[in-house]
Formats: C-alpha cells, structure tokens, sequence
C-alpha cells in the first residue's frame, strides 16, 4: 500500500511538473507575448490571428517533448494519467490531432483575453514573460530531476 501512495505521488508530480505548469506556462507567455507585441490587441480578427500562431506553436511544442513524453508514459499504470499524458501526444489519428490543435487555439485566444484583462499593459511588456519563463524553467527542472532515471539515455 505504502509503495503505491508513493507511485502515485510521483505519478501526479511528474504531470504537474513536467506537463501542466509548463503548459499552462506556454499559454500565458504565448498571451502575454501576443499582447506586448500586437497594436490594437483587442481586436476580435487580430486575437484570432494570434491565438492560432499560438495553437501552431504549442503543436511545434509538443513535437518537440514527444520523445521524452512516451518515455515517461511508459511506466504509468493508471489509465486515467494515461490519458492524460495521451493528450499531449502528437502521434495520434488525424481527428484527435485536428482536436488537439483546435483545444489549443481557443485556450491560447483565452489566455490572450485573460492576460489583457487581469494585467496592465506596463507589467505585461515588463516583467511577466521572465516570471512566465523562471518558473517554466524552475517546473521543468523539478519535473526532470524526478524523472531523471527515465529520461536519462
């Protein structure tokens, strides 16, 4: 019992470290960037534009940690964290693929309206992407330490 408490514990934290708060991090950088670099921000066609460069990033993104992700999936028996890690994945049929890109395009655009109406435009261009990032940074080096025996080569 006690060896699957702490499986579980360190299931949840390698998804909260290695997935979660870096992608939530992406989102907000993504709105925050969007909405330090963009003229008229508020704009309905330009927030779209926006969000679906964003939605075309995160899928660059996720091409990129797809390796690690199958490594670090392969040892999770829970179904449920399973799919969780599933959806991150890029290899995958066409409609979930179309599914996944179209999930990240209206939480990019949400997160572009978010970050506009909660932040002034002064904090946005000068201190929230080395936030976002630091603890993007700081997420990530938490969830590889945890995980250092499976991504290890």
């Amino acid at each position: 019992m006690r060896f699957y408490i702490y499986e579980k514990s360190k299931n949840l934290s390698r998804i909260c470290f290695l997935l979660l708060i870096p992608y939530l991090c992406s989102l907000a950088l993504i709105g925050s960037c969007y909405n330090a670099l963009v003229y008229h921000s508020a704009n309905a066609w330009r927030s779209a534009v926006g969000a679906f460069i964003g939605a075309l990033i995160m899928f660059a993104i996720k091409a990129t940690i797809q390796r690690p992700l199958d490594l670090v999936s392969e040892n999770i028996s829970s179904q449920l964290l399973k799919q969780i890690f599933r959806f991150f994945s890029i290899r995958r049929r066409k409609i979930f693929l179309i599914g996944n890109i179209a999930l990240d395009f209206i939480l990019c655009l949400l997160a572009t309206i978010i970050i506009r109406h909660i932040l002034p435009l002064s904090i946005i261009i000068d201190k929230v992407t080395g936030i976002i990032l630091l603890i993007m940074l700081i997420s990530t080096c938490i969830g590889a330490y945890i995980e250092y025996d499976n991504l290890s080569i």
